[in-house]
């Protein structure tokens, strides 16, 4: 929620300098307005700063008369942001006008701008004015072309060619066919410690005990598979 604050003040200096110190306290510049009777198209101003429109007429009266309207918007920033600005401007003898909302609240809605940053927009860019590009692709100032014609490559390095072959001179892939042991012959490291065949050919046996006997299973009554 955003809460509008108009106060009323005996001249343009005084309002001034009460709108420098709320900016001092920590509230955005630009939600900060002071309109005078220098102020061109009043009621303009007014809607602009968000003066409730029932006061606009009873300010446009008083500020023609010599006075000055301090407007501010006070949101979260700072936080009590709105008790802050009331204290200050209790405290500089604001003007009193009868029949006025002086202070009121509204819903906040989306505010579309061109830079999310509103105090110093685009930081990173540079105006054109200050440059004098006047547009282009960069390509064109440095002769270097967008696009090139493909061509046609067996290999990544320059003018084709292994990288390989610098340091390797035998080729990277054999054409050999493949064997299943690594050792020259076709033998296996098996044999060399061990004289029996790895995978037996028996037929396996659901029995830990030599001659198979299910002692268990025999007790119960039970199949040993079911």
């Amino acid at each position: 929620m955003t809460t509008i604050i108009t106060r009323l003040f005996q001249d343009e200096a005084t309002a001034q300098d009460v709108a420098e110190r709320v900016i001092f306290r920590g509230v955005p510049s630009r939600a900060t307005s002071v309109i005078s009777a220098d102020t061109p198209d009043l009621h303009a101003k007014m809607d602009a700063a968000l003066v409730h429109p029932s006061a606009q007429d009873a300010y446009a009266k008083q500020i023609k008369d010599g006075r000055a309207l301090v407007v501010v918007r006070a949101t979260y920033k700072p936080l009590t942001a709105a008790t802050i600005v009331r204290d200050m401007m209790a405290q500089r003898n604001a003007i009193a006008v009868d029949g006025v909302v002086d202070d009121y609240y509204m819903p906040d809605g989306p505010q579309r701008a061109s830079s999310v940053l509103k105090e110093h927009p685009h930081f990173l860019t540079v105006r054109s004015s200050r440059t004098g590009y006047a547009g282009g692709p960069v390509t064109v100032g440095l002769g270097f072309r967008l696009l090139s014609e493909r061509k046609t490559k067996t290999s990544a390095k320059g003018k084709s060619g292994a990288r390989s072959r610098w340091f390797w001179p035998m080729p990277l892939l054999s054409k050999k066919s493949r064997s299943s042991s690594v050792i020259s012959g076709g033998r296996y490291m098996s044999r060399a410690f061990w004289p029996m065949a790895l995978l037996s050919k028996k037929p396996r046996s659901n029995s830990v005990i030599r001659g198979g006997d299910l002692p268990f299973s025999r007790a119960l009554g039970w199949p040993p598979v079911s």
